[in-house]
C-alpha cells in the first residue's frame, strides 16, 4: 500500500521516532476529547498531545507564551467542570450529598453510553439526596436535574476549551 500521501501531509515523517510521536499525539488528543466527556483529565492529555507533536516536529517549537496559554487553558478546563456542575446543582437546590452523588453516577453511566452519561448524574444526585440528605422525591428529582444540566454544561465548556487548545497549537 502506498502511504506517500500520508507522509506528505505531516513534515518529518521519515523517521520512526517521529511517526511514533505523531501516533502518540493523535491517540492522546482523541483520549483527551473523550476525557472531556468522562471524568478523567482530558485537558492534561491534550496538552500531552501537543507536547508529543512538538517533539515529533522538531525545532522550532512553539513560543513560550503558547505553552503558557495551553497550560492556563488546561487548568481552566479542569476547574470549569466542577464549577458548572456545582452551579447547576446549587441553582436547583441540591445539597452537598447530591454533588458528591453525581460523580459515581457519571462513572457508572459511562459504561452505558450515550444515555448513561445523562441518566447517571441524575440518578447519582437523586439517590444521594434521598439516602443522605433525606429529601423527598420531588426535591431530589430537582437536584438530579440541576446536577445533570450542570454536568452537560461542563462537558460542552470542556469540549470548547479542548478545541481551543488544539487550535492554538495548530495555528502557532
Amino acid at each position: 500500500m502506498d502511504w506517500s500521501w500520508f507522509t506528505q501531509m505531516i513534515p518529518d515523517m521519515g523517521s520512526t521516532i517521529s511517526m511514533l510521536l505523531y501516533g502518540l499525539s493523535i491517540i492522546l488528543a482523541a483520549a483527551g476529547m473523550v476525557g472531556c466527556i468522562l471524568p478523567y483529565p482530558g485537558h492534561l492529555l491534550i496538552l500531552g498531545a501537543c507536547i508529543s507533536a512538538a517533539f515529533a516536529n522538531g525545532a522550532p517549537y512553539p513560543a513560550w507564551w503558547v505553552w503558557g496559554l495551553l497550560t492556563l487553558l488546561m487548568v481552566f478546563g479542569s476547574i470549569v467542570d466542577n464549577i458548572t456542575t456545582m452551579m447547576g446543582a446549587r441553582r436547583f437546590g441540591s445539597s452537598k450529598a447530591a454533588m458528591w452523588g453525581t460523580l459515581p453516577g457519571i462513572i457508572i453511566g459511562a459504561f452505558f453510553p450515550p444515555f448513561g452519561l445523562i441518566i447517571g448524574p441524575f440518578a447519582g444526585a437523586f439517590l444521594a439526596e434521598i439516602l443522605f440528605a433525606r429529601k423527598n422525591a420531588r426535591a431530589s428529582a430537582a437536584s438530579g436535574l440541576g446536577a445533570t444540566l450542570g454536568y452537560l454544561a461542563g462537558v460542552i465548556a470542556k469540549l470548547i476549551i479542548a478545541g481551543f487548545m488544539l487550535l492554538i497549537y495548530l495555528i502557532f
